[in-house]
């Protein structure tokens, strides 16, 4: 069994570079379309309405869960003949911080929080949730012990010329899109503050990706209150 073992990281080990970015863009994308229709079946089932979970306006896929997919990836590669009890613990408190993180950076960057469990039992702040991490310490472990491996023995680099070329355009596709979908989430955090538009691409932004388009695909944004704000009201 050892020798098992042994055989198995080594192959791990490795890897080459091409191979390891080839499998890490496919984890992405599956985590984060999955992740998209997780969110979606749930909104619908929780609020009797269907809502848009996509972090893209060009294509239905959630960049937390593909983030989060590839970072579970990374961090437990070596981990799937531990213990489930100390992948469970791992996963949750990966999935806690990671949670915390994205939100923190959706507060401090665009001054707008993207999901909010103030209003839930059992939060922790506005962007950790008990129930919800222990859920991605369950996920990890179906993750770990029965995803991964199946990750790493289906998902090989093409060799044909054609599939390669696919993929290449894909990879394209996928980072114009997520940076365009970035790009007009800061123009809009520019709008709210007032800051006209100073240049042709800022300009055609504010045409074709107004606020309203924006907040159709991220229906669960909401500004956050100034402190100052607060304060008065609390006044």
């Amino acid at each position: 069994m050892e020798n098992v073992l042994r055989i198995k990281e080594e192959e791990i080990k490795n890897e080459t570079v091409s191979n390891i970015i080839y499998k890490l863009f496919w984890v992405y994308i599956i985590c984060g379309v999955a992740g998209f229709g997780i969110e979606t079946i749930w909104c619908w089932i929780d609020f009797q309405e269907f809502s848009s979970r996509s972090s893209d306006i060009f294509f239905p896929i959630s960049w937390v869960w593909g983030v989060g997919g590839v970072m579970l990836y990374l961090f437990t590669v070596k981990n799937r003949w531990n213990h489930s009890l100390y992948i469970f613990a791992k996963c949750t408190v990966l999935g806690a911080a990671f949670e915390f993180l994205c939100g923190y950076l959706g507060e401090k960057i665009l001054e707008v929080t993207f999901w909010d469990y103030s209003g839930m039992p059992l939060h922790i702040g506005r962007y950790i949730n008990i129930p919800f991490c222990l859920f991605w310490g369950l996920l990890g472990i179906i993750w770990v012990k029965k995803i991964c491996p199946v990750i790493d023995r289906k998902l090989k680099k093409p060799s044909t010329a054609f599939s390669q070329w696919m993929l290449r355009a894909f990879l394209i596709f996928i980072i114009f899109t997520q940076l365009l979908t970035g790009v007009a989430l800061l123009r809009m955090h520019a709008r709210q503050q007032g800051r006209e538009s100073r240049n042709y691409i800022e300009y055609i932004l504010d045409c074709c990706v107004n606020d309203q388009l924006l907040h159709s695909f991220f229906p669960k944004m909401k500004p956050v209150v100034p402190i100052y704000l607060k304060s008065v009201v609390l006044v």
